[in-house]
């Protein structure tokens, strides 16, 4: 079974830069997330409880704009992937790297984690993802529409050409009208 063209990396990268983009997306987050926490709130301590939420957002939502705008740069430097950097790769950064960075700096918080989930019902968490996501998706798209609309459609296309792989290329750019 062949990997989806979707998940195809940029073709000018290496193996090896590809996996220190996504590691340089988990480090942004990171620094973003704890950072804005220390800044607003004076200390990390606050995410010692799961049930902290407020300090969660805030670090959530800084994180998710910074997230999105290096995967945005790296989509123009073309590291990563056409599609895993608008999508896939932020969402599973900033979803995923708070958590067990908390765990690791404080330790676990069991009973808090679950008290955040209400039975089947998990409104609380979704609108702590969503409020980690949403101003990161208003991010990358100032940025990519900010760099597709001062390079001109040339350039566009000699970048299109360098960093697509083939068949990429051909499935989803080179669309005939």
């Amino acid at each position: 079974m062949n990997r989806p063209l979707g998940l195809d990396p940029f073709a000018t990268q290496s193996r090896r830069a590809h996996a220190l983009t996504v590691l340089g997306g988990i480090a942004v987050c990171l620094l973003a997330y704890f950072g804005a926490v220390a800044a607003v709130y004076g200390d990390l301590s606050v995410l010692t409880l799961e049930s902290n939420i407020g300090a969660q957002r805030v670090g959530g939502a800084v994180a998710g704009v910074a997230v999105w705008t290096y995967f945005s740069l790296a989509f123009v430097r073309g590291y990563g992937g056409p599609v895993l950097n608008v999508l896939p790769y932020p969402v599973a950064v900033v979803v995923l790297a708070p958590f067990p960075a908390r765990w690791l700096l404080f330790g676990p918080d069991v009973s808090g984690l679950r008290s955040r989930f209400v039975g089947f019902f998990v409104f609380e968490p979704l609108i702590t993802t969503g409020i980690a996501v949403l101003p990161g998706l208003a991010a990358c798209t100032v940025v990519l529409t900010a760099w597709a609309s001062l390079i001109g459609d040339e350039a566009r296309e000699r970048w299109e050409r360098r960093h697509l792989t083939r068949e990429f290329y051909d499935a989803f750019v080179d669309v005939e009208e």
